[in-house]
């Protein structure tokens, strides 16, 4: 079977059987195609996306970055392996891929000594885990290597091997380089049809497709997809915003590292010649929040809300620069607090998916749960051929080609690429530094 896009295909264009069908058209979905081609040339695979184009969901509020300093060994060999597969596009989706790499580091900075004591602490786990390219640099470092910073810092950790790229770019040549898949866009009302514990293919509104496997990578609307199969799988969604400027300040010069500011961890990196892109971990109004939705959560819901520009904060790129400009001593009309970064901004929303499982067990035998930064990438226990690969929080694009790895060696029956990537099964109840790094765990106490 040929690859092709299509869209409203005609009759006799319109796939009905397949080996595989996978419901999400982006980073992870793409991926998973790409991989499971790989592990398995000649499956016929077809790829449904809801919207008129691959990489339309979330990827387009992401900072498209990537990073290898992820304290649990899950979460950092995912993503020495998926930078690899950057790195050498050429070899893995064609010659003369370009992916629009910029790996200018991650510079994570602390504006004070207990701050710069856990940056180093995190450096020194990290350099134990065989990142030897961490680096912990002191406030005359900083000062050396970016003069705008000497005085206002003091400490950074610096990850060399980050960066960024154009998502976009990516799942196209996740896509390209498959050979028998077809890509359905535009597809609404897909639902898994299920018989006897074990799948049948699919309904979409462009028809029906008969498959003995589906993959669920449909991002925030995951849930949703799995609802039509009698599961509910368990995620959570964040509400997360980004914006672009047109204009930056000239001491953040284009060849600058993404910086991650102290907590509340604003972050910034150049974009194109002139302009940066902002982002933080920045909490939706509540009050936008039906409880119900929220089922106890305080900053995420169940049922994502569409469109997901409805949840955008028109404050939030100026909160985030005057943020910016408090922590870096700026004053009113310099750097941050430049009036000039809000003028013609682009401001995006979209979710990041979580999975809702995680759970420690205290001292006293009670479970209780904790933000996870692993993905669920398994087979659904109970359904034959059903598979999921969601939750990819934050990190989807950076993650995608191990993660897609993960899927297909889980959906052929091939052994995992690498242990470790166990820890990315559905129910994997604790790993350890899962939740985000060394310091501020989140995890509960046992009170």
């Amino acid at each position: 079977m040929q690859q092709k896009f299509l869209t409203n295909p005609a009759p006799n264009e319109m796939p009905t059987r397949a080996d595989v069908v996978i419901i999400g058209g982006g980073p992870t979905g793409a991926a998973a195609a790409w991989a499971i081609e790989r592990a398995a040339p000649g499956t016929r695979i077809v790829l449904l996306e809801q919207s008129a184009q691959l990489a339309a969901g979330a990827s387009l509020a992401s900072l498209e970055n990537f990073r290898t300093c992820w304290a649990a060994p899950c979460l950092h060999r995912m993503m020495i392996r998926s930078r690899d597969v950057f790195f050498r596009a050429d070899e893995y989706f064609g010659e003369g891929s370009n992916l629009g790499i910029k790996e200018q580091g991650y510079l994570f900075i602390a504006f004070n000594d207990d701050q710069a004591a856990v940056l180093k602490s995190d450096v020194e786990h990290l350099q134990r885990c065989g990142l030897s390219h961490m680096q912990y640099l002191n406030a005359d470092e900083v000062g050396q290597r970016y003069p705008w910073l000497k005085g206002r810092v003091a400490a950074a950790k610096f990850d060399a091997h980050a960066g960024w790229l154009d998502s976009n770019a990516l799942v196209y040549a996740f896509a390209r380089a498959t050979s028998s898949t077809t890509f359905l866009l535009d597809v609404k009302e897909t639902r898994i049809r299920v018989e006897g514990g074990r799948v049948q293919g699919v309904t979409t509104s462009l028809g029906a497709i008969d498959a003995p496997q589906v993959v669920i990578a449909a991002g925030a609307n995951a849930r949703a997809v799995g609802r039509t199969a009698g599961i509910e799988i368990p995620i959570v969604v964040r509400p997360r915003q980004s914006f672009t400027t047109g204009w930056r300040h000239d001491d953040f010069a284009e060849e600058m590292p993404c910086i991650i500011s102290g907590a509340p961890h604003p972050h910034v990196r150049p974009e194109a010649r002139s302009g940066a892109i902002f982002g933080w971990e920045y909490r939706i109004n509540s009050a936008k929040i039906d409880p119900e939705n929220a089922d106890g959560h305080d900053d995420a819901l169940i049922n994502p809300v569409w469109p997901v520009d409805t949840l955008r904060d028109p404050r939030f790129p100026s909160l985030t620069l005057s943020l910016l400009a408090r922590q870096f001593g700026h004053k009113p009309g310099e750097g941050f607090g430049d009036p000039r970064y809000l003028r013609g901004i682009f401001h995006r929303a979209g979710y990041y998916v979580y999975r809702d499982n995680a759970y420690i067990t205290t001292p006293k035998g009670r479970r209780q749960g904790y933000a996870s930064q692993r993905a669920i990438i398994d087979a659904w226990p109970g359904i034959d051929g059903l598979f999921l690969t969601v939750a990819h929080v934050g990190h989807g694009i950076m993650s995608a080609p191990a993660a897609g790895e993960i899927l297909a060696s889980r959906l052929v029956g091939q052994p995992l690429p690498d242990p470790e990537f166990a820890a990315f099964g559905l129910d994997v109840p604790y790993v350890e530094h899962d939740s985000g790094g060394l310091s501020g765990s989140g995890l509960p106490g046992d009170e």
